[in-house]
């Protein structure tokens, strides 16, 4: 019965090793989705406000999205991804879609516009 213990010892060591070594997880930032009218726009400061579980959400667009910011209208239905950010600053918009709108950006990416999927 010894190399039983000897296979049971190195067993041991091996996932001793493998529990100990330390996994560094990439910090990120957490997004998070919202279905909802689009209750009221601020294209030309790059911001629009959306209703959420919680109560309602400013939602702040980068340069490139406020061209497209301009096309929506109060009561789109929108389901968007964005980005929370810290200290009470509005979320940012990662991406898009559009249920019910007139605009011709149905699908935005970040960067680019679609009509259609």
């Amino acid at each position: 019965m010894p190399p039983a213990k000897g296979l049971l010892c190195l067993i041991g060591l091996v996932l001793m090793f493998q529990t100990s070594v330390p996994v560094f997880a990439e910090a990120s930032t957490p997004l998070k989705s919202y279905y909802s009218p689009i209750v009221r726009l601020e294209a030309d400061k790059g911001y629009f406000l959306v209703t959420t579980d919680s109560g309602i959400q400013w939602i702040q667009v980068e340069d490139t999205a406020k061209p497209h910011l301009k096309t929506l209208e109060v009561g789109d239905m929108i389901d968007v991804v964005v980005e929370l950010r810290p200290d009470n600053a509005p979320a940012l918009l990662k991406s898009w879609k559009l249920a019910r709108s007139s605009s011709p950006c149905k699908i935005f990416n970040g960067k680019t516009c679609r009509d259609k999927e």
